[in-house]
């Protein structure tokens, strides 16, 4: 802990002597950027952003082995099948880009209430995300890994148990937590750029 106030003390001594030092502007620290010459005739491009549009959505389930965490079977097709329109749904807007989008499915978890209890924390898919381009076949994204959660976390103790959704409830959640991550990693808001 000494050692801590040490490096913060000396680091905050070190900031008020930079402000009492005034230093005037050099060559050498002007960003070459900044003295290069713009020709006006030019304007600078900025490129738009890319907003990704889904053609068609394949979600790959051989990976996949069942839900866990919570008693709540449903066969590796209609988990496929609910992810796929889920995901479609939200890659529905009129992009600049028209992609195929791939979704490799790897685990679905559904926090039971005893999990709830004990650690709390949100349902989550796992799966490995691909996207290219519908005309031209190119990679847009990926294969990336993405987690995605339902939007429903539940604290730990009494309050979590309290607040846990029927299983059915926490798939439906889990399965639009996850395809609005996927929205959101392939088409990023702009202040996240």
């Amino acid at each position: 802990m000494t050692l801590l106030r040490s490096l913060v003390f000396l680091g905050a001594a070190g900031m008020l002597t930079a402000c009492d030092e005034p230093t005037a502007p050099t060559a050498a620290a002007t960003p070459p950027a900044l003295t290069a010459s713009v020709d006006a005739a030019e304007p600078p491009v900025i490129a738009a952003p890319r907003v990704i549009e889904a053609n068609t959505v394949i979600v790959d389930s051989s990976a996949f082995t069942g839900i866990e965490g919570r008693e709540f079977a449903l066969p590796p097709e209609r988990v496929a099948g609910d992810l796929r329109t889920a995901v479609a749904r939200q890659l529905s807007s009129t992009g600049t880009v028209v992609a195929n989008v791939t979704v490799r499915l790897k685990r679905v978890v559904l926090t039971s209430p005893g999990s709830a209890f004990a650690f709390g924390g949100p349902s989550a898919i796992e799966a490995e995300i691909t996207a290219t381009d519908a005309r031209t076949g190119a990679v847009l994204f990926g294969p990336e890994p993405l987690r995605g959660t339902s939007a429903t976390v539940r604290l730990p103790g009494v309050i979590g148990v309290a607040t846990s959704p029927s299983a059915e409830r926490d798939y439906d959640q889990t399965i639009l937590g996850f395809a609005a991550a996927v929205q959101t990693t392939l088409n990023p808001p702009d202040d996240a750029t």
